[in-house]
């Protein structure tokens, strides 16, 4: 009986690990961002997200960047079956009414970066289908001037 026990024990540990020789990605720390400013109408565009941990949970703070960057959102970051995911709900207002829409990211490694796709409410809208990419930052910039004025 006991034997069994470890046998299936065992088997269980083998079937959740990774494929032999396939390493777990590291969690991504740090800031990542692809916020650009328009030249011709000063529009800001793009995500930047700042990725810690706080109190054992993988947490990221992030600015989506639509014309302006309005909001800091915070969010846990979990494992994926393709990547890393986190997000926000995000409330569109129309004809009827308030309507609650989950925005998710999937980002995984890229070279030095991130690559990463956008999801509203399940469905991928990246933009020209493709995933977009997302370059280690120095200092902040979507998430600055979405926090400015709010203190």
């Amino acid at each position: 009986m006991i034997r069994t026990v470890r046998s299936l024990a065992v088997l269980a540990l083998f079937l959740a690990a990774p494929a032999f020789g396939e390493a777990v990605p590291a969690w991504p720390t740090g800031l990542y961002s692809n916020v650009t400013s328009s030249e011709r109408t000063g529009d800001l565009g793009g995500l930047e997200v700042r990725f810690y941990e706080e109190a054992g949970r993988h947490m990221a703070e992030l600015a989506l960047c639509e014309g302006w960057c309005n909001d800091v959102h915070v969010a846990e970051v979990t494992r994926g079956d393709k990547g890393f995911v986190f997000g926000f709900t995000e409330t569109f207002t129309g004809a009827e009414g308030d309507v609650p829409v989950p925005i998710r990211f999937v980002a995984w490694r890229a070279g030095n970066g991130l690559a990463y796709s956008t999801y509203q409410g399940g469905e991928n809208i990246d933009y020209n289908g493709k995933p977009q990419r997302l370059r280690r930052a120095t200092k902040p910039f979507g998430l600055a001037v979405a926090k400015s004025g709010k203190d």
